[in-house]
């Protein structure tokens, strides 16, 4: 399967990168700005250490957005609509991602290691597809 690229518009119907977009910076001193706001009972910070270099079943959450934040390492980021988890997408993860609610994923490892920082909401509810064959790069 083909993996592409992370863009804003190929990202689009899954989430959003992670990005200095938000930030309305004029050259001089310190600028921070809000990408999106999320109400919320709690989040908590993941670190995954990613050896895999299959995916044989997506996951998604539709109670809480959730980070993929590449620390080192290559991995891809599967993507599938809510609708149709059968239609997956692969992206190399070569920048951070909010994914949305609802959509389902997962990561597989191209480098022999990788390490993601994950944030979600506290509490998350997990659902899974398992797919018909493993999917590898």
């Amino acid at each position: 399967m083909r993996v592409k690229r992370l863009t804003k518009n190929s990202i689009k119907p899954y989430g959003r990168i992670i990005d200095r977009t938000c930030v309305k910076d004029d050259g001089r001193g310190n600028r921070f700005g809000i990408l999106l706001k999320e109400p919320s009972k709690g989040w908590r910070i993941g670190y995954l250490i990613l050896r895999d270099k299959f995916v044989e079943r997506l996951e998604r959450h539709t109670d809480s957005l959730e980070t993929f934040e590449p620390v080192s390492g290559r991995a891809v980021i599967v993507l599938a609509g809510a609708e149709a988890p059968k239609k997956v997408e692969l992206f190399f993860l070569d920048k951070p991602v909010v994914v949305n609610k609802g959509v389902w994923h997962d990561l597989l490892a191209v480098s022999g290691k990788c390490e993601i920082k994950i944030f979600e909401n506290i509490k998350v509810k997990t659902e899974y597809y398992s797919l018909n064959k493993n999917l590898v790069v």
